[in-house]
């Protein structure tokens, strides 16, 4: 009995504590509101699993308990699986990368959290307890990371990414949305729950009821919040679950009194009747001024222009034509994204790696197949709250929550901060319900001795070695990662701190470790104070595993690119040429990819195939200023003096440049040829990137072009203005 009472006593604890996962974050680690987030809930999904197993031994009533939700949840896990085995790159899917930190891994802890959750905190009066007790250490973490959003809002602590839009300890507004949804809904659920006599007696229920509005207090302070990140999706499914929730109340509720009916008919009449005069005034200039107002006024199912989702929507489902049965695996929307990129997008974000639709993502990640798996989970939690002995409030409520991280869903993508509640939520309906279950695995314990010599030492074994493996190894290259990148921007670069990093040879950690490596190696070369040999160990360090990561990712596009920016930007052109060729080949419409290509032929002086290049990219986007001030240099450079300026006719200054462009090519003179097409076609909002190109045309003696490039880093990042008003003074002297 000593076994069975460490080991459940260990199981509980460690569901108890995956709830403050939110407040995790270490300054230490890469991408630090992600990867510490994650590993701190696998670490103790991992715990937990092992408890349960040696519970499963000791006692059957701990055993897996088949149910329809039971088999979903195990059926989407397995196919997620064979869809990356047979996926575009496997590797990828399985350990996804430090900046997303899913992949397969975190779609087997979710089932692990399920299985464990429905079975050790089980059904009955004690399970029920177990689960409002989990509930509501939820709600506490919740309320913390509430808090930490309103000092945000009243600025007495700053916001980490976009300006004006709350994140509190999730680093992104999008992650904060979705979180308090789940927040509102549930404190609305156990405000509700707190009054019924099926979780208090009526003696108890005198004393506890001033309590009860705590919760209220709750939903209002995640409402704030919510509405804080400016999340439209969050925002929209907050609304739409709300408003179902209520409609479903009003409707249904028949054992009631008409007073709680008739409040909640009226409330969905004000909801409509607000949401009318909204839209009907959205031009109005008190909605214009709103950064919260205006981002929902300016939402359109045909302008695309400042929304990404209408181009990248597109791109998915013809990437699901391509693989529709069984999708392209996890974590590789981005070979979608290059294959079929349009290039009307260029004002938009560059890189993708995920649709902005939860259920597009899982279309591409699993096929049609992968994607029912998924949508069964939801049809399954309606049918089992609505089929439970739950109140019509409890369901009602619940059905709101769906409808919300549905609606929510349909805009953006999942993470850790929907994910964990999702899934927790799918286990506390599973165990509510009266659903048939049928026991697994017999109903006879195990010999405590067996259980004692064997089962324990083996699952000790076991989990020592999934810690290190799937957590451990990963955690500490971040630590290395970030320790070596701490030291670039200066002459003390670490270059064997980096050599620590990428020997570790990890696949989810090596892309960022070398992109990483990439961007430092920039700063380094372009320092006078770094010495000739440094650099030269330092390039070394980098060319070898830029070979590496073709080998990794032989059709990645965007590892082609970024070796070939970096080449150019260390002034190494004909190794850089044959990198940006493949990135173009694999992703010919990409600008970019076409800009820096481009530049590269120009430099070499074969302008007949940058012409073919920048025309082709012209084509694509004529009303693209840049490509056309691309394609008419490329004219200018082949003799085609006319049709050069006719493609900017209604921009005379250009012609200026373009008299530079002659005047360059007749010197011969392809540095400064070189710096001024790259200066016309910089499209990058990365300061390395911004501050190489800025020395580079410094160093050609073009300092006006120099101090220009400066000055756009200075308004794409105002956080930066102390640093570029110094390098301008340094190069107007």
């Amino acid at each position: 009995m000593k076994t069975h009472k460490i080991a459940r006593y260990i199981t509980i604890a460690a569901l108890f504590l995956i709830p403050i996962f939110p407040l995790i974050a270490f300054g230490s680690l890469t991408f630090p509101f992600i990867t510490g987030k994650a590993f701190y809930f696998r670490v103790l999904v991992d715990i937990a699993f092992t408890g349960w197993v040696i519970l499963a031994f000791l006692d059957a009533k701990y055993r897996p308990k088949m149910t329809a939700l039971t088999i979903a949840v195990s059926a989407f896990a397995l196919i997620t699986l064979v869809a990356n085995i047979v996926g575009v790159e496997p590797l990828r899917s399985f350990w996804s990368n430090l900046e997303r930190m899913e992949g397969w891994i975190t779609i087997i802890h979710l089932w692990a959290l399920y299985m464990v959750m429905t079975n050790v905190f089980g059904q009955g009066e004690e399970g029920r307890k177990l689960w409002h007790k989990w509930l509501n250490f939820s709600l506490f973490v919740s309320a913390i990371v509430a808090v930490y959003g309103i000092f945000q809002l009243f600025g007495w602590t700053n916001i980490h990414k976009d300006v004006g839009r709350l994140d509190a300890s999730f680093g992104n507004a999008e992650y904060l949305g979705v979180y308090m949804i789940f927040g509102v809904f549930l404190a609305i659920y156990m405000f509700i729950v707190t009054k019924s006599k099926a979780a208090i007696s009526k003696k108890d229920m005198v004393k506890k009821t001033p309590y009860r509005w705590v919760y209220i207090a709750l939903a209002v302070s995640f409402v704030v919040v919510t509405f804080g990140t400016q999340t439209r999706a969050a925002i929209l499914g907050l609304i739409i679950g709300i408003l179902l929730s209520v409609i479903i109340f009003a409707f249904f509720n028949n054992g009631e009194s008409k007073k709680p009916r008739w409040i909640a008919g009226c409330l969905v009449g004000l909801m409509l009747l607000i949401g009318a005069i909204f839209w009907l005034n959205r031009s109005a200039t008190f909605i214009q001024k709103s950064p919260l107002l205006s981002r929902f006024a300016s939402i359109s199912l045909t302008d695309a222009s400042n929304q990404a989702r209408l181009y990248i929507w597109p791109m998915a489902l013809e990437g699901v034509v391509e693989r529709p049965i069984l999708g392209w695996g996890q974590e590789n929307f981005s070979y979608v994204f290059q294959s079929h990129y349009n290039p009307a997008m260029y004002g938009h974000e560059q890189w993708f790696d995920r649709a902005h639709n939860v259920f597009l993502d899982w279309l591409i990640n699993a096929g049609i197949i992968g994607l029912l798996s998924y949508l069964a989970l939801y049809l399954l939690f309606g049918i089992y709250v609505w089929r439970s002995s739950m109140s019509t409030a409890e369901k009602s409520v619940l059905s709101g929550l769906l409808v919300a991280y549905t609606v929510n869903n349909l805009f953006v993508f999942d993470n850790l901060g929907s994910y964990v509640p999702f899934f927790a939520m799918l286990a506390y309906i599973d165990v509510s319900s009266s659903g048939r279950t049928i026991k697994c695995l017999g109903t006879n314990p195990a010999k405590e001795e067996f259980v004692n010599y064997v089962v324990i030492p083996i699952s000790a074994v076991l989990l020592m070695v999934t810690v290190y493996f799937f957590s451990m190894r990963q955690f500490i290259v971040s630590v290395k990662l970030v320790n070596a990148v701490s030291t670039c921007g200066n002459t003390s670069v670490d270059i064997g701190a980096f050599r620590g990093a990428v020997d570790t040879n990890l696949y989810m950690t090596e892309q960022e470790v070398r992109e990483q490596l990439y961007s430092c190696l920039v700063g380094a070369y372009w320092d006078a104070d770094f010495t000739r040999d440094r650099k030269q160990e330092f390039a070394e360090l980098a060319k070898r595993e830029m070979a590496d990561q073709i080998v990794s990712a032989p059709i990645d596009a965007r590892g082609y690119y970024l070796i070939g920016l970096s080449l150019n930007q260390i002034g190494q052109i004909g190794d850089a040429e044959k990198y940006l060729s493949k990135a173009h080949e694999l992703s010919p419409s990409r600008q970019i990819f076409s800009f820096e290509l481009a530049a590269d032929l120009i430099y070499m002086r074969k302008y007949d195939e940058a012409l073919a290049i920048l025309k082709e990219t012209y084509d694509y986007a004529p009303h693209y200023v840049q490509a056309a001030k691309a394609y008419a240099i490329a004219l200018q450079l082949t003799s085609n003096d006319a049709q050069a300026r006719s493609v900017l006719s209604d921009d005379p200054l250009f012609n200026t440049t373009l008299s530079n462009v002659k005047t360059y090519a007749a010197n011969n003179d392809p540095n400064k040829l070189f710096a001024l097409f790259k200066g016309v076609t910089f499209v990058s909002a990365d300061a390395n990137i911004v501050i190489a190109q800025a020395q580079m045309e410094y160093t050609q003696g073009m300092v006006q072009q120099a101090i220009q490039t400066l000055l756009i880093l200075g308004n794409i990042h105002p956080e930066l203005k102390v640093g570029v008003d110094s390098m301008i003074k340094q190069m107007s002297r």
